[in-house]
This record gives structure tokens, C-alpha cells and sequence, in this order.
């Protein structure tokens, strides 16, 4: 009689526990614990991205990447890590920024510097592209300068009354003025081995008012790790596509090529060009008569969605330092429908054994 009751209420205690636990057939869910050695899953806000569905393995690396790039800028350019540098930057890291100098150890003496005369310093990504190894940002706004001390050279290359911070903040006065022009940045990231092994970037000028355009005419890019809902297939054509343009119109000088590739209303942000194909053609016919021996080398591209952004060094001729210029091209219906241009000029020759390309 014991062991039967006892026997009745292990058989009861059991059915409680049922009750409580839903099916206990079923095992508890597991749960995975949070981390902060990376800060990359996380996008600027705080929001954790997720893509819609499983990503091939080329979209895998694409989001990868950009998580990378992401996780830099949270902890190191905003966060002001420099102990994790590290984790983000290659031992060998190569710098094209015409006043920085390569190497992971002269990053971080870089950003030390800068940290140290703009304890504000911040970076906002307001958007990303992202194509096989690269990863291109772009970026605005401005930092005020904290001190009325010059810039150590250690931090920043002084040019005249300006010193050029970073081309993912702003240029801002090294004389101690607060008042400092807002402009749009364009880094580009080439990842190797889950580390950033390359790097390159292009500031809006904002002296010619014709040729500048306020952020908000940028595309809207997603600042996140997610990817355009366009097929890859598509992407890869978008890139050939433009590439081809830019290699006819550009390199060779054969604008007949636009009558078919850019559409007969084409939009123009930032090149002092209206809108229009007919516009655009005339510009360019005036521009190559006059400059004969004038040279465009493609350095990058990088296509997601129908957004295709182009990467060169444009000069007059071969003695012409010319310009680092990003060119950003919306493709629809199979034609360029709109373009957005951002152009830096090449400063003097350094003693860097990189170029800005």
C-alpha cells in the first residue's frame, strides 16, 4: 500500500509538471548568450539585423563584411576602442588617405591623435554597399574642433587653415574655428581573412556651390548589414553594364554610347552638369575637345541593388594630379537614370610609398 502510494504521486507530481511545461516531450529551447566581443552584429542604434532568409554564400561574406566595417566604427571610431583595433585592422594594413600612412600600429597613433584633439569625434554610417571583398560607406556631418592648439602631425596632415581629420567625419579648422563645412564621405574597405586590409576614401569638395548636394539627395541606403532585395544575377549585370559606360564614355571618349545607356532624363547630382541626357553629352563633348589626352582609370566598383559606384582617378592629362572621383549610377529599365558625383582633388605627391588610388 506505501509503495502504491507512493507510486500515485510521483504519477501526480508528474502530470503538474506537464501542465506547467506545456509538452514535455518536447526539450527546453536552447538560447544563445549574448556577447559583446564583437559589437559588428549590431547596427548604428542599437538594432540586431537579420537577413530575410538564408543567404547564399556570396551574400554570407557580403553581410560579413559589412558587419566588420560596421563593428569598427562602433567600437573604435565611435566607441574610441583603440584597444580593439586589433580585432578589425590587418597587421599590414594598406592606406590610401593621402595623409594617413599604412600600417595597423600607424592607425591607431592616427586615431589616437584625433581622439585626443576631438573628444566628440563621431561617424555615423547613413549608408553601405557592399560587392564581393569590398565594402563601401558613406557618411556626413561635421566635428567641431575642441582646442586652439595646432594638430599634431602625428594625427593629421595641416593643409593651409584646414586639416583634413578623416574622410569618415569632416575637415575642420586647426585654428580653433568651430565653424566647419559639411560634406558627404565615401570609405571604401577592402576585407581579407575577416580583417580590413585596404582602405580608401573620397571627400565632397564644397568649394565650387554648383557641384555640391546636401546628403539628403543621396539614394536611401541601408546603414545595416542587410542586403538589397535585387537577385545577384541582376547585380552582377548592373556592374558590367556601368562598367562598360564608364570604359567607352570615359576612357575612349565615345559619347555616342549614351544614347542607348543613359536614359533621355537623366538626373545629375554634384558634377555642375543639368539634368538630361543631351546635357550630359554636350558637357562632355566640350570637355574632351578641350582636354585631348585626358585619362580615367577605374580603381573600384561596387554594385548592390540597382546602384552601381564607381571609383577613379580622373586627370586632364598625364601631368595633371586630377581627381579622386566616386560616381554613383541608378539603373533602371536597362539605362542610367540618375548620377551622383563626389570628386576630391589629388594633393601634391608625399613621400607615401601609396597613392590615393
Amino acid at each position: 500500500m506505501k509503495k502504491y502510494s507512493l507510486l500515485l504521486a510521483s504519477f501526480m507530481l508528474m502530470t503538474v509538471l506537464s501542465a506547467c511545461t506545456g509538452n514535455s516531450s518536447q526539450p527546453p529551447a536552447t538560447t544563445t548568450p549574448e556577447t559583446t566581443e564583437n559589437s559588428g552584429n549590431t547596427a548604428p542604434g542599437g538594432e540586431t539585423t537579420t537577413p530575410a532568409s538564408t543567404p547564399t554564400a556570396d551574400e554570407a561574406r557580403i553581410i560579413a563584411n559589412k558587419q566588420l566595417v560596421i563593428g569598427l566604427y562602433n567600437d573604435v571610431l565611435n566607441g574610441h576602442q583603440l584597444d580593439k583595433v586589433n580585432q578589425y585592422i590587418a597587421e599590414n594594413y594598406t592606406e590610401h588617405n593621402p595623409y594617413r600612412e599604412s600600417g595597423r600600429d600607424q592607425f591607431s597613433t592616427f586615431y589616437e591623435g584625433i581622439f585626443k584633439h576631438y573628444p566628440n569625434y563621431k561617424s555615423e554610417i547613413t549608408g553601405m554597399m557592399g560587392q564581393g571583398d569590398l565594402v563601401a560607406v558613406f557618411s556626413s556631418g561635421n566635428v567641431e574642433a575642441t582646442s586652439t592648439k595646432s594638430v599634431d602631425a602625428t594625427s593629421a596632415e595641416a593643409s593651409n587653415s584646414e586639416t583634413t581629420t578623416d574622410a569618415t567625419s569632416t575637415t575642420t579648422s586647426a585654428t580653433g574655428n568651430s565653424e566647419a563645412k559639411t560634406a558627404i564621405y565615401v570609405d571604401i574597405y577592402r576585407i581579407s581573412n575577416n580583417q580590413i586590409a585596404e582602405h580608401w576614401d573620397v571627400q565632397q569638395s564644397v568649394d565650387d556651390p554648383a557641384k555640391v548636394f546636401t546628403p539628403d539627395k543621396l539614394p536611401t541606403l541601408s546603414a545595416k548589414t542587410e542586403l538589397a532585395s535585387t537577385d545577384r544575377a541582376t547585380v552582377a549585370a548592373n556592374a558590367n553594364f556601368v562598367n562598360n559606360f564608364f570604359n567607352t564614355f570615359f576612357v575612349q571618349h565615345k559619347t555616342d554610347i549614351a544614347n542607348e545607356a543613359v536614359s533621355e532624363n537623366v538626373e545629375q547630382y554634384g558634377s555642375g552638369i543639368q539634368n538630361g541626357r543631351s546635357a550630359l553629352v554636350s558637357h562632355y563633348l566640350t570637355d574632351f575637345r578641350a582636354n585631348t589626352d585626358s585619362k580615367a582609370t577605374l580603381v573600384n566598383t561596387i554594385a548592390e541593388g540597382n546602384l552601381v559606384l564607381v571609383h577613379s582617378h580622373m586627370q586632364n592629362n598625364s601631368n595633371d594630379r586630377g581627381q579622386a572621383v566616386i560616381q554613383l549610377f541608378r539603373v533602371d529599365n536597362g539605362q542610367i537614370a540618375a548620377m551622383w558625383t563626389l570628386s576630391q582633388p589629388v594633393p601634391e605627391s608625399s613621400s607615401k610609398d601609396t597613392t590615393m588610388f
